[in-house]
C-alpha cells in the first residue's frame, strides 16, 4: 500500500511546530483540513501518531520512530529542490565546493580563482566545514566537491565516491622563532609543559594531538587559547606565545617567510591525507571535470 506522502508532510510539520495552529500558518492550510488529514491518515493505517498535552501536539512513541525516517524524505525533498533551483537560477553552472580549514584557506582559493578564469560565468560557492560535514553535503549532493583530510572515509561511507588523494601532509609542531625550543629537538614530555594555541575542541589538528599524547602516555597539554580558525591560531604563535599543532600545509608559508620555526619532537610523526572527493564521472558537468584538473595541475602551496 503506497504511503500518503501529502499526510506524512502535514506530520512532519505537526511534528517540527508543536502544534496545528503553527503548522497551519506555516503551509496557509486550515487547521481543520490539516486536523482530519491527520486523523484519516492514523485511521487508515492503524497508528497514532500525536497526543494532546496542555496546547501542544506531542509525537507518541511510533510518531517518534516515524519522525526519522520522514525527515530524512522531506531534506531529500528540499536537496531536490535545491538542485533544480540552481539548474534554473544558474544557466551557465554552479560549482558548489567544501572543505575543511586547511582546504578553504591554503588550497582551494588559488584554484578557486583559477577556475574563475577559464569559467568566469559560472557561479563558485565555497563552504568551510569540518571534514565529516564536507564528505556528509558531497554524499547529499548538496555540494558538488569536498576537500578535506580522508580520516573521515570509510569503506561504508565511500560508496559511490571518487576519492583523489592530493597531498601526504604531516602534523608538525610550530613556534616563534624567537621560542626557546625554535628549531630545537626535545622530548613530547617536555613540549606539552608549554601553553598551547590550538583549534577548537572537535577539530582533526586537536584530535590528533590527543591522539599524539594517548599513544605516548602523557596528559594533553593546557590550551591556553583557543581560536576557531586556522589563520587566527597561527597568527597568535607568530606573535610570539605559545605552541601549536597544525598541518605542515599551512604552516610552511610561515615557516618561508621565518615567521614560524619547527620543533622536532622526539618519535612524533602523524601524517594525513588531504582528499578531492567528488560524485561518479557520470554525475559530473564539464565544468566540476575542468575544476578537478585545475586542483590536480596547481598542487603546490
Amino acid at each position: 500500500m503506497p504511503v500518503n506522502l501529502h499526510a506524512l508532510m502535514l506530520f512532519y510539520n505537526v511534528a517540527q511546530t508543536g502544534s496545528v495552529t503553527a503548522a497551519s500558518k506555516k503551509l496557509n492550510i486550515s487547521q481543520p483540513a490539516i486536523s482530519a488529514q491527520l486523523r484519516n491518515f492514523e485511521k487508515q493505517y492503524n497508528v497514532n501518531l500525536f497526543e494532546k498535552k496542555g496546547r501542544n501536539m506531542v509525537l507518541t512513541s511510533f510518531g517518534k520512530k516515524l519522525m526519522k525516517p520522514t525527515e530524512k524524505l522531506f531534506m531529500l525533498e528540499e536537496q531536490i529542490f535545491n538542485l533544480i533551483q540552481d539548474y534554473n537560477s544558474h544557466p551557465k553552472g554552479k560549482l558548489r565546493i567544501s572543505g575543511n580549514y586547511l582546504a578553504t584557506s591554503v588550497l582551494i582559493p588559488k584554484w578557486a580563482s583559477l577556475f574563475k578564469q577559464e569559467y568566469p560565468e559560472v557561479e563558485v560557492q565555497i563552504s568551510t566545514v569540518n571534514s565529516l560535514h564536507a564528505l556528509e553535503s558531497l554524499k547529499n549532493f548538496e555540494t558538488d566537491v569536498a576537500i578535506f583530510g580522508n580520516n573521515e572515509i570509510t569503506s561504508d561511507n565511500s560508496d559511490s565516491l571518487n576519492c583523489i588523494e592530493l597531498y601526504k601532509d604531516k602534523f608538525i609542531f610550530v613556534v616563534s622563532p624567537t621560542h626557546k625550543f625554535a628549531n630545537k629537538r626535545i622530548s613530547i614530555e617536555e613540549m606539552i609543559k608549554e601553553p598551547f594555541i590550538m583549534r577548537e575542541e572537535g577539530s582533526t589538528t586537536r584530535k590528533r594531538l590527543i591522539e599524539v599524547c594517548r599513544i605516548h602516555k602523557v596528559d594533553p597539554p593546557k590550551i591556553e587559547l583557543q581560536f576557531n580558525g586556522l589563520n587566527e591560531t597561527i597568527q597568535a604563535v607568530v606573535a610570539g606565545y605559545g605552541v601549536c599543532f597544525v598541518s605542515s600545509l599551512v604552516a610552511s608559508q610561515f615557516i618561508k617567510r621565518g615567521e614560524l620555526a619547527t620543533v622536532d619532537v622526539i618519535g612524533i610523526s602523524l601524517t594525513n591525507k588531504i582528499v578531492l572527493c567528488t560524485h561518479e564521472k557520470d554525475y559530473l558537468e564539464r565544468y566540476i571535470r575542468d575544476f578537478i584538473s585545475v586542483a590536480l595541475n596547481n598542487r603546490t602551496t
